[in-house]
């Protein structure tokens, strides 16, 4: 089974990602295949946001809801943990059909690790 492993944001109701086919990964001694993609790499420094939405130059990492989706070899089954605002059927759907999260079962997890920076009292 084959999905894109990887790590999103939602801004505008819009999508923001960046992934990478399973196949071409190895999977750790958890069984996990996860993408080498950090958030603050890829918003900070590459700018995943270009060129769709320059507004967000100024912004930082943190501030929009975010996740990553990874893939159980074990279970056989995608873990996409994100922050719990992201919990709607319309997001789902958005995130499962960018991974190509067709064939397998899905693990939803809110995870603290992905809140957004105005929630954590800054």
């Amino acid at each position: 089974m084959i999905i894109k492993v990887g790590i999103f944001w939602f801004y505008q109701q819009k999508l923001i990602a960046r992934s990478i086919k399973s196949s071409a990964l190895a999977a750790d001694s958890m069984g996990l295949i996860d993408s080498p993609f950090q958030h603050i790499t890829e918003w900070e420094s590459h700018q995943l946001y270009l060129p769709d939405y320059k507004e967000l130059r100024a912004s930082e990492y943190q501030e929009y809801p975010r996740g990553r989706v990874v893939f159980s070899q074990q279970s056989r089954r995608a873990i996409i943990y994100m922050d719990k605002s992201l919990f709607s059927a319309e997001n789902k759907q958005k995130i499962k059909a960018y991974f190509e999260i067709t064939d397998c079962l899905v693990l939803w997890k809110a995870d603290p690790h992905y809140r957004v920076f105005s929630d954590t009292g800054y």
